[in-house]
């Protein structure tokens, strides 16, 4: 009968200390989350890097010089002009380092250049991209990228940032055509 007692009394005691530990793990799991939430709220914003400008600048093989600047809303286009290069650089805009923190130094961003002409890739360039290249100059980073001549239909320039909150995309087209 002792036994059966003490039995009884060890699972009286656990039948009570259970359900108040479950509602401490709850309670303990709710602040947890608000304190979480709170750090979150108050977390830094981690600025993000934009694609401002493609430049394209023509080149030519036959005289050496570079030609005008082709513009966003430049009608030209190029007929039969094998000896025609181009210069295309990327321009990144971001902080300069008087206002970045330290979490934006430990993003993996990415600028990928992809260059499609004569429905095939004629040019894929990938380069790493941080806030020291930004933060020693101006707040911008410049990406070149030269396209050989021998080029025979619309030449499309894409240019992305990845490894980042927001991707930041531009595209660029160039005619180019060929024939008799």
């Amino acid at each position: 009968m002792k036994t059966l007692f003490i039995v009884a009394s060890v699972m009286a005691v656990l039948f009570l200390a259970v359900p108040n530990k479950v509602e401490a793990q709850k309670r303990n799991a709710t602040k947890t989350t608000e304190a979480h939430s709170q750090k979150a709220a108050k977390a830094p914003k981690i600025h993000d890097f934009k694609i401002t400008n493609i430049k394209i600048i023509p080149f030519d093989s036959q005289t050496g010089e570079f030609q005008e600047e082709i513009k966003p809303n430049d009608k030209r286009s190029f007929f039969n002009a094998f000896y025609i290069s181009l210069f295309v650089v990327v321009e990144i805009s971001g902080q300069t380092a008087s206002s970045v923190g330290p979490e934006d130094f430990n993003l993996e961003r990415k600028v990928e250049i992809t260059v499609i002409g004569d429905q095939r890739q004629i040019a894929k360039k990938i380069v790493d991209i941080n806030h020291v290249d930004l933060t020693l100059g101006s707040g911008k980073f410049f990406v070149p990228v030269w396209l050989y001549p021998l080029m025979c239909s619309d030449v499309k320039i894409n240019a992305r940032i990845t490894g980042q909150e927001t991707v930041s995309t531009m595209k660029r087209t160039v005619p180019f055509f060929c024939g008799e």
